[in-house]
Parts: C-alpha cells; sequence; structure tokens
C-alpha cells in the first residue's frame, strides 16, 4: 500500500502480485479479469471469451519481457485487477521501459485505489530495475483511466474538454 493510502483511514488493505502462470488460481484470474475487460464498453470486443485469454495466458507465460500483476482488497476472495506491461527500449530515453498494455479493475473494486496501486506497483518495479520510463496508451473518452494516470503523474493526457471520438492519448511517466 502506498504511503498516501495509509492516511486514508478507510482505504482497505491492498495485495498485489506478480501473476505466476504456471498456478491455477492465478491463470483463471487473469482469464476471468480479461475476458470481463474485453467485453466493457471502453473495449468494445465481448466476442473475445476465456477460450482466447486461456491461449493469451500461454503466449503470455512463454514471452520474455512481459509482466503481469494481479491485484485483490485484501477482505475480498477474487482477484480484482489486472496489469499486462511490456519491456521495450527508449532510444530518447537511452533505456529500457515497461509499456502498460492492458489495466483493468472489476466494477465492483474501482475507486478503492486498486488500480493506482498495480500502476504504483509497476513504478516500483521499473525504479528499482533501473527503468528509463514507462508508457501507456489510453482512450480519450476512458475518463476514469485518463483522471487516475494524471493522478499519478503521466504526461501526454489533453486536458481539452472535449475530444474526438476515437482520439487515444500516448502517455508517459520518467523514473
Amino acid at each position: 500500500m502506498s504511503a498516501s493510502d495509509h492516511d486514508k483511514p478507510d482505504a482497505p488493505e491492498l495485495d498485489v502480485w506478480i501473476c505466476d502462470f504456471t498456478d491455477a488460481e492465478d491463470r483463471a484470474a487473469f482469464v476471468r479479469l480479461m475476458t470481463e475487460f474485453a467485453a466493457e464498453p471502453t473495449s468494445g470486443l465481448p466476442h473475445l471469451g476465456a477460450e482466447h485469454f486461456e491461449a493469451v495466458a500461454v503466449d503470455l507465460e512463454n514471452r520474455a519481457g512481459t509482466l503481469v500483476l494481479l491485484a485483490a482488497r485484501e477482505e475480498s476472495e477474487i482477484t480484482e485487477g489486472v496489469l499486462v506491461a511490456f519491456e521495450g527500449y527508449t532510444t530518447f530515453g537511452k533505456g529500457q521501459l515497461f509499456n502498460v498494455h492492458d489495466l483493468h479493475v472489476s466494477p465492483s473494486a474501482r475507486g478503492v485505489g486498486v488500480g493506482s496501486e498495480m500502476m504504483e506497483t509497476l513504478a516500483d518495479i521499473a525504479k528499482n530495475h533501473g527503468f528509463a520510463k514507462i508508457t501507456l496508451e489510453v482512450a480519450a473518452t476512458n475518463s476514469d483511466a485518463v483522471r487516475l494516470y494524471r493522478k499519478l503523474g503521466y504526461h501526454g493526457l489533453d486536458t481539452a474538454k472535449e475530444v474526438a471520438a476515437g482520439t487515444t492519448y500516448f502517455a508517459h511517466k520518467r523514473m
């Protein structure tokens, strides 16, 4: 849990861990959360079901440079968040980077810090390994995600009140 969360008297205890695809519970949580994410309006891909994400889990388990984080509130009986990031390299920053490809929190766990804690955990891992920055893409119409990334100090998120449909922000944060 981050220091700022400790200042909030009602902030839930959160657990964030690296997904172990060889663990049946972690694999099942990944598949369930990604299937849930695909069905959301911001993703708009409800046809991507569990079978698709089972195959993705196999691919990610064997792919170098992949980091998948899972998260849950301590009192929850199920995993409530997933973050998928891939290693890359920034030529201008002359160093490794993480690109956040997916970040999803189950609707019942939104607004309590699960997404923030996963992003902060990723930033801690990046800093500890000497990474130069974290990058991500987010639909401009995904106002909750844009608000989260702004709060966490990501740059490249326009502040215009109205954005054209289909606009994607390419955001980054230096380590």
